[in-house]
């Protein structure tokens, strides 16, 4: 049975900002709903609109590039929300490739002038660290530390 209240909240709750479905459940448990009736919600909600995964997924992928996190990071982090990995892989293909590898090359050079280190290797070494830290591929981050040669 749905709760009329709890049913606006969760209205609410994804109107406010895009969500998926583990954030919408994470909510139900702090609203103490009980467990059976989770998917009850949960389709009201995709029903009326208010929950889409694939929008949510479109929106999380254009906020995180311009964060400047790279795809590895982001779809490491859309796996923790247990979405599913062709809707995520679709946006990721989506991202404009030369955009992407400025963004990656200029985060390289503005790190590469704070990097302290006593040799060239140990520089590019923890640099490295940092785009992987990013998120950025390794094949990716490997061409752009030849720059720096």
């Amino acid at each position: 049975m749905i709760d009329k209240t709890i049913y606006e909240k969760l209205a609410n709750y994804c109107a406010y900002q895009e969500r998926c479905v583990v954030d919408v459940k994470q909510k139900l448990q702090k609203l103490k709903v009980d467990k059976e009736e989770f998917n009850a919600y949960i389709n009201k909600l995709k029903t009326a609109n208010f929950l889409n995964e694939d929008r949510y997924v479109k929106y999380f992928v254009a906020a995180r590039t311009k964060k400047k996190w790279g795809k590895a990071k982001i779809k490491s982090a859309l796996c923790v929300k247990r979405i599913d990995s062709s809707i995520v892989q679709k946006y990721l293909d989506d991202i404009d490739v030369e955009n992407y590898e400025e963004q990656m090359r200029l985060a390289a050079e503005k790190k590469w002038k704070t990097i302290k280190g006593e040799t060239l290797r140990e520089r590019k070494t923890k640099l490295m660290r940092f785009l992987l830290s990013k998120g950025y591929e390794m094949d990716r981050i490997v061409k752009a530390i030849k720059a720096f040669e």
